[in-house]
Parts: structure tokens; C-alpha cells; sequence
């Protein structure tokens, strides 16, 4: 498994004249960020691009949505020179839209998981980039190709989002060099930050409320799991996407190493999620479950009721300290 270059890359963008790009499904900023970006410098570019989703942005990333996203179009969607995949780790995490990509007569995969198997005929995965808005910065200023304000904002949505506001320890001073190169390009952070963070629907704190109340601890409060299932949002008349951040929340208590948080996104079905604060590797948890991700961030699926998801996910989190501590 290798990279292929920038410029094999690029090229192949260069000569296809219809280009379709996807993202993991419950689209985040990283993945919406990049994709918005990639679509308005190849439109730029003379070509015809969409970003399939299957599903609606998240209130908070609605400033990226410039006619680029599509849902419940596949009249738009066949026969594409070129599938683009961003900030998606694994085909299986495209779900139903995975056929869509496979028909496209040549595929691309632009990413910074580690757990990428490389999956295209042109591949690359840097681990090492907080955020594949990163990667997709560096490409397009290697090809030369222009960026305009709203592609570069886009971009800084990517990174924003993807590194907790330049708080994780994914940051670089290769990430700030290029948020400093997307200020200069005349981006409105005011707007950007507004949009994304000071911009919360009233029902998403009721939802975040409800879900806190329902903390469970372990190994002497150094994990914490939280959970939501879909009545909860229904009684709330809340979207899956209003429980967003929640995550963060729990694994910034003191004593909290390792947090995860399970949504059910339909009966019995659990998306789960995993944050790390040290050391702890939870990708390596989260491919037990059918996932993978980053070191600090991670994620997996399992179906079941919620008891049986903790009867399966507690004895592997008291292993892991157990482990970690030597024992």
C-alpha cells in the first residue's frame, strides 16, 4: 500500500470531465469542508461535479452547501469519469451510496485514517494530516490551480472542525501555516465561526441535557459512556446530528482517559463513537467493532439493544486499563 503523487492525482481530476464526490455517511466538517472545496475549484475548472450525501448537511455546515450537494438524485449520478472519496476511510462507509462509486470508470481516495486500505486505483492517506482539508490545501496549491474565498473557506471549515478548533494533538504548524494561507486568501472567520459554533438550534442543548443524564462510568472513572436512543430524539423532535459534540463534552471531565458515545440510528443500530485523551489507542477499540479512525478518535458500529452493546464494549474497556496499567 502507497501513495500515489499529487500530480497523478491531479492529473487524473484534469482529464475527467464529470466528477462525483462522496464522504463517510453522517457527514461531518472535515468530510462536507472538503468536499464543498474540491467541487468548487473543479467546477472552476470546467467540469461537471456533484457531492452525493444521501442526506441533509448539519444545520452548523449549511454555509457549505453552494448547489454542489446532492441527495435523492441518482438521475445525476451514473456514469461519471471520476468517483472522488474524501476523509472516508473504508468503502463500507459510503453504505448505500458504495455502488455509486464503483461505477464510476476510475476512483480516487483522498484521506488521513490509518486504518485506509487503500482502496482506489489512486490513493492518498496521510495519518499524519490533521484533516483531509489539509491534504486537499496542499494538492491543489501543488497543481496550481486557483482557490477561490468560498473554496478557501471551505477548506478552513475542513480544518477547523477536524481539529477541535486547533485544540488536538493532531495540530501542526503546518496546520496553522495553512489557516494563516486561508486568511490571506480573505476568508470571513467571523462568519465561519458563527455559522459552525455559536450557531445552536435550542433543541440541541435539550438534547445534549437528556443525553448526560444517562453517563455511566468505569475503571475508577477513567471511561465514561453516554448514550441516545432514537426516542430521544423523537420526543425532542431532535435530529441525530443535534446529539454532535456531546462526545467532546464527556471526555473533557478531569478524570475521563477514554469516552464513547452511542447513538441509535435505527432499531437496534448503534454508531458508536470513541475519544481518547492520552495514550490510549482507540482506533485499534474501534476496529473490534467493525470501525476504525485515529489514535484519539474513532469510531465503530454493532447491532443490538444498548445492554447488549455494554455487555460487549465494558470487558474490553476494563482490558484495555487493565493493560495499560500493567495488570
Amino acid at each position: 500500500m502507497k501513495n500515489n503523487t499529487f500530480e497523478e492525482i491531479t492529473g487524473v481530476m484534469d482529464r475527467a470531465d464529470t466528477v462525483l464526490i462522496l464522504t463517510h455517511v453522517i457527514i461531518d466538517g472535515d468530510a462536507a469542508g472538503t468536499a464543498a472545496a474540491l467541487c468548487r475549484v473543479l467546477r472552476a475548472r470546467g467540469k461537471t461535479v456533484h457531492i452525493f450525501t444521501g442526506e441533509e448537511l448539519p444545520p452548523n455546515l449549511t454555509l457549505l452547501d453552494a448547489d454542489c450537494f446532492v441527495r435523492d438524485r441518482e438521475d445525476l449520478l451514473d456514469n461519471y469519469d471520476l468517483a472522488v472519496a474524501v476523509d472516508c476511510s473504508d468503502p463500507t462507509r459510503f453504505e448505500k451510496r458504495a455502488d455509486l462509486y464503483g461505477r464510476a470508470a476510475l476512483h480516487v481516495n483522498i484521506d488521513h485514517h490509518r486504518t485506509n486500505p487503500y482502496y482506489a486505483e489512486y490513493n492518498y492517506v496521510d495519518p499524519d494530516a490533521a484533516a483531509a482539508g489539509e491534504i486537499l490545501y496542499e494538492m491543489i496549491r501543488r497543481a496550481g490551480w486557483d482557490i477561490d474565498v468560498k473554496a478557501a473557506e471551505a477548506i478552513y471549515a475542513a480544518i477547523v472542525t477536524d481539529t477541535g478548533e486547533f485544540e488536538y494533538s493532531s495540530t501542526t504548524a503546518k496546520t496553522h501555516r495553512i489557516a494563516a494561507d486561508l486568511f490571506d486568501l480573505g476568508i470571513d472567520i467571523n462568519e465561519i465561526s458563527v455559522a459552525i459554533y455559536q450557531n445552536e438550534r435550542k433543541v440541541k442543548l435539550q438534547v445534549h441535557s437528556d443525553i448526560l443524564q444517562n453517563m455511566e462510568f468505569l475503571c475508577e472513572d477513567r471511561f465514561v459512556m453516554a448514550h441516545a436512543p432514537k426516542e430521544l430524539f423523537a420526543k425532542r423532535g431532535a435530529v441525530i446530528a443535534d446529539s454532535d459534540g456531546v462526545i467532546e463534552a464527556i471526555r473533557g471531565i478531569d478524570t475521563v482517559e477514554v469516552a464513547c458515545f452511542a447513538k441509535e440510528i435505527a432499531p437496534d443500530e448503534w454508531k458508536l463513537g470513541f475519544r481518547s485523551k492520552y495514550d490510549v489507542d482507540v482506533s485499534a477499540l474501534a476496529a473490534e467493532f467493525g470501525g476504525g479512525g485515529h489514535r484519539k478518535a474513532a469510531g465503530g458500529s454493532m447491532l443490538g439493544s444498548i445492554d447488549e452493546v455494554k455487555a460487549c464494549l465494558y470487558p474490553k474497556i476494563e482490558a484495555v486499563f487493565r493493560e495499560k496499567d500493567g495488570r
